[in-house]
C-alpha cells in the first residue's frame, strides 16, 4: 500500500493509499467499505507471499488492525511513525511493543515510552528535515518580495480547505490594507483552485509549488495544523496556527486527547510558543488580531522565531529517511541471520 511516489520508486501497489485518505473521524464512516476491503487485500497478500518483514507507516488505527493480522501470521512487524501514543489511547504502546521487530520513531521523547514497555525503539528524526533543505535548494515561486509577506495554508486537503479559506483570506485581506503586506495563498498538489473563491477580489495570488522559500520569506504565515507547522518552524517563520473540523470529530477529540495543544510545534516545545485557534475561535476577527499583533511588533516576532529556532533543533538532522532504512535492514539482518555485506551489495 503506497501513494504515487512509492509507485514510481518501485512499489507494487495493491491498494493505492489515496484512495483512503481521510481526516477526522465521522468522515471514516464513508471511507469504510474501502478500509475494511484494503484491509483483507494487505493480510491476504501478506500470507501469500510471507515477506520478510512489514513496516507499517502511520496510519495507526489501520495498521493497528492489520498488525494484529500480520502477528498472527508470523509475519515480523516493524513501525515507521509509530500511533501518537503520548497524546490517546497509551495503552497501545504495550501492543506495538510486543507485536513490533523494532519501532522507528520521529521525536526523541518517543523512544522511551516504548522501551518502558519493552520494545526495541530507536529514534531516527523527522523527514521534514531532509524535505525542507531541499525544498529551501529550489527555485522560489515568485521574484523577491518588495513588500512584508503573509503566507495563507490552509492544509493539504480538500476538507480542510473548505473550513479555513474564508476565515484565513478575509483575515489577510484586513492585515493587507493595513500593513501594505502582499499575500499569498499555497495550494497543494492534487486540489482544485475552486477551493479558493475570491482569491483574486482580495488581492491573494494562489501558487502551486514552492512552499519552503515562500515560507522562508514570509514574515507571517498562517498555518493549518499538522506537519506544516514543523516546515514553518524550520523556516523560522512566525506563525498563528487554525484547526478546524467536524463537530462530532471535535468532540470525541476532546474526550480523548490529553494534550494541551494541537499543533506539533507546541508540542515538541512543551511550551505555547505559537498561537492556536480551533473550532470556532477560527474566525477572520482572531486571525487578524493574533496576525496584527506579530506584524506590528518585532520583538514578538523574534522571540517566536528564536523559540521555533529551539523546536527546529529538536527534530534532529538531515537523514531521517536514511537513518531509518539502515534501522531497518538491520532489523532485517538481524532475524535473517544474512551478513552486513550482503545488505551493501544489495544496495
Amino acid at each position: 500500500m503506497g501513494g504515487a511516489r512509492l509507485a514510481d520508486a518501485g512499489l507494487e501497489r495493491t491498494v493505492a493509499s489515496e484512495a483512503l485518505s481521510v481526516v477526522g473521524i465521522s468522515e471514516v464512516v464513508e471511507k469504510l467499505p474501502a478500509l475494511r476491503a484494503a484491509l483483507g487485500t494487505l493480510a491476504a497478500e501478506a500470507r501469500r507471499r510471507r515477506p520478510d518483514a512489514a513496516v507499517l507507516i502511520d496510519f495507526p488505527d489501520f495498521h493497528g488492525l492489520l498488525s494484529r493480522r500480520l502477528a498472527r501470521a508470523r509475519i515480523p512487524i516493524i513501525y515507521y511513525v509509530p500511533p501518537q501514543v503520548w497524546a490517546w489511547r497509551s495503552s497501545r504502546a504495550r501492543t506495538i511493543a510486543r507485536r513490533a521487530r523494532r519501532i522507528l520513531t520521529l521525536f526523541p521523547f518517543e523512544v522511551e515510552i516504548y522501551r518502558k514497555e519493552g520494545g526495541d525503539a530507536v529514534c531516527v528524526g523527522h523527514p521534514v528535515v531532509e524535505d525542507v533543505r531541499e525544498g529551501l535548494a529550489s527555485d522560489a515561486p515568485l521574484p523577491p518580495k518588495t513588500r512584508r509577506r503573509l503566507l495563507i495554508l490552509p492544509g493539504s486537503r480538500n476538507a480542510e480547505v473548505a473550513r479555513h479559506w474564508d476565515a484565513m483570506a478575509d483575515a489577510a485581506a484586513q492585515l493587507s490594507r493595513r500593513f501594505d503586506l502582499e499575500v499569498v495563498a499555497v495550494r497543494a498538489a492534487g486540489l482544485p483552485e475552486s477551493l479558493f473563491p475570491g482569491a483574486a477580489e482580495r488581492g491573494i495570488r494562489v501558487v502551486q509549488g514552492g512552499l519552503h522559500p515562500l515560507l522562508a520569506s514570509a514574515d507571517l504565515a498562517f498555518v493549518a495544523s499538522g506537519t506544516a507547522t514543523l516546515e514553518a518552524a524550520l523556516c523560522g517563520t512566525p506563525m498563528v496556527v487554525v484547526y478546524r473540523t467536524s463537530a462530532f470529530s471535535h468532540a470525541v477529540a476532546r474526550a480523548l486527547v490529553r494534550l494541551k495543544w494541537i499543533s506539533l510545534v507546541n508540542i515538541v516545545s512543551g511550551r505555547g510558543i505559537v498561537t492556536e485557534l480551533l473550532q470556532d475561535d477560527v474566525t477572520a476577527e482572531n486571525l487578524a488580531r493574533e496576525g496584527d499583533a506579530l506584524l506590528a511588533s518585532p520583538d514578538r516576532a523574534a522571540t517566536m522565531k528564536a523559540e521555533l529556532g529551539r523546536v527546529a533543533s529538536e527534530l534532529g538532522p538531515p537523514g531521517a529517511s536514511d537513518r531509518a532504512a539502515e534501522a531497518i535492514l538491520a532489523a532485517l539482518r538481524r532475524s535473517s541471520g544474512l551478513t552486513t555485506d550482503v545488505f551493501q551489495l544489495a544496495r
